[in-house]
């Protein structure tokens, strides 16, 4: 119960987040703007309404298209933002505290991408729904089979385009800036921040290169079994994960012990399991 409870805090916290960076920041600088807000935007010029309610009713209409075709279990769980982020965003857009930052618009999109991004990933992480377009990709990859991040894109990609037509080159930039930040931001609360390499180690000393990463860097391995593609040779390889800071250390031992070891270094975006979300 209290982690229902605590879900429900957070997607109220992350969509306050997220009002704020349109309604403090991104509205009022006119930068270029994504999603159902983004498409407010551009009908607002046909429709004599304020923006707020603009991007109530089609959140309603997404909200009763995703009832319909995408199941109670997942629209629910949009229910809070559709009502909630309307409403967040004409109290922000009200407050005029932020106006002086339209002289360093730059920082305005660092400071309104952070926002949407955090906003947006506590979201996810309590396992909510930010509405929007995100309903209609829920509803096309059920119906359709197409992925929801195709859907998303080409949404967001068409409605950015249509509002960079009509709006100064900088603007676009700025928006452009927004976007890039939110997507990091995002992957860095959803990540807790940690960010995390994988090592392959090919090498014929893997036993003494094992000692060293048990006991020297504490790091967690396992060993692959393979085969050489030219000489078919059986072969061992070394899998593991590592945090950014570890890498110079750790290749410097790879090359002490083996000159001719190979190496692979590839990013990844989540670890879990023993070591790492849960003690040793």
């Amino acid at each position: 119960m209290k982690k229902h409870i605590l879900s429900y805090i957070l997607i109220v916290l992350g969509g306050t987040m997220t009002a704020a960076a349109f309604g403090l920041f991104i509205l009022p600088q006119n930068f270029v703007a994504g999603g159902v807000t983004g498409l407010s935007v551009i009908l607002q010029h046909g429709i004599p309404l304020p923006l707020s309610w603009i991007v109530f009713g089609i959140n309603i209409l997404l909200f009763v298209i995703g009832w319909i075709f995408a199941g109670k279990e997942f629209i629910l769980k949009t229910l809070i933002m559709t009502f909630l982020f309307p409403v967040l965003l004409d109290v922000f857009s009200q407050i005029d505290l932020f106006l002086p930052l339209a002289k360093d618009p730059f920082l305005s999109s660092l400071l309104s991408g952070c926002l949407l991004g955090i906003g947006s990933g506590i979201i996810l992480r309590a396992n909510g729904s930010s509405g929007g377009f995100d309903i209609l990709g829920v509803v096309l990859n059920k119906k359709c089979k197409i992925p929801v991040s195709v859907v998303m894109y080409v949404c967001d990609c068409t409605v950015i385009l249509l509002q960079a037509v009509s709006k100064p080159l900088l603007q676009t930039v700025y928006g452009i800036i927004v976007i890039l930040c939110t997507s990091i931001m995002v992957n860095k609360v959803i990540t807790y921040g940690r960010s995390e390499v994988q090592l392959l180690i090919f090498s014929s000393e893997h036993e003494k290169i094992r000692q060293e990463l048990l006991d020297t860097f504490d790091l967690g391995l396992t060993f692959l079994h393979a085969e050489g593609g030219y000489h078919l040779d059986p072969a061992k390889v070394i899998l593991t994960i590592l945090p950014y800071h570890k890498i110079n250390d750790v290749k410097k031992m790879i090359y002490t012990i083996d000159p001719t070891a190979f190496t692979v270094i590839d990013n990844v975006n989540y670890v879990g399991g023993r070591g790492f979300t849960i003690s040793r």
